[in-house]
């Protein structure tokens, strides 16, 4: 599903099809908050960032927030396991990018794995999300029910479901 003008990706991201999938990349820029004085990037800054992968590999094949919610039944994707490692330390200013792709589609389940890399490619923080395919309960609000991811996005992101 093509993406229009008004919901196009922001120009700080580029999405590429790969043999392992779709990779979505973005740029950051590591502010004078985001670090302390050694270097070491407070570790919410890079959840941060990789929840920010994890949402434009969807939006990168035409899902939003907005379409989730009003054509999908409200779907849903909780984090149920989140992992990083850091690498190098970094300076306010730099100049970072933050790669995402899903590495592995279960029933249910899915985990992405996230790279932020420095300007000449060397790896300064790696980590994974496995997040889960729900939806809303209408049975009990406020609940979420695990759902079969579809088909047809795990084909459009270029994946397939782990046997």
């Amino acid at each position: 599903m093509p993406l229009n003008e008004e919901d196009s990706l922001p120009p700080d991201t580029t999405a590429t099809d790969t043999e392992e999938g779709l990779l979505v990349r973005h740029a950051v820029t590591v502010e004078w908050g985001n670090c302390d004085a050694a270097g070491i990037i407070y570790y919410p800054t890079y959840f941060k960032w990789w929840d920010q992968g994890t949402w434009r590999l969807f939006w990168a094949i035409g899902l939003d927030r907005r379409i989730m919610r009003d054509e999908m039944g409200n779907m849903e994707m909780p984090i149920l396991n989140a992992a990083g490692n850091f690498e190098s330390p970094v300076t306010p200013g730099d100049r970072l990018v933050v790669e995402s792709r899903v590495e592995r589609w279960g029933n249910s389940s899915f985990r992405i794995a996230h790279r932020v890399l420095a300007r000449d490619g060397k790896v300064v923080a790696h980590g994974h999300e496995t997040r889960c395919w729900t939806t809303n309960d209408p049975a009990a609000p406020g609940r979420l029910t695990a759902q079969r991811i579809p088909d047809d996005i795990i084909a459009r992101m270029g994946g397939k479901r782990a046997q």
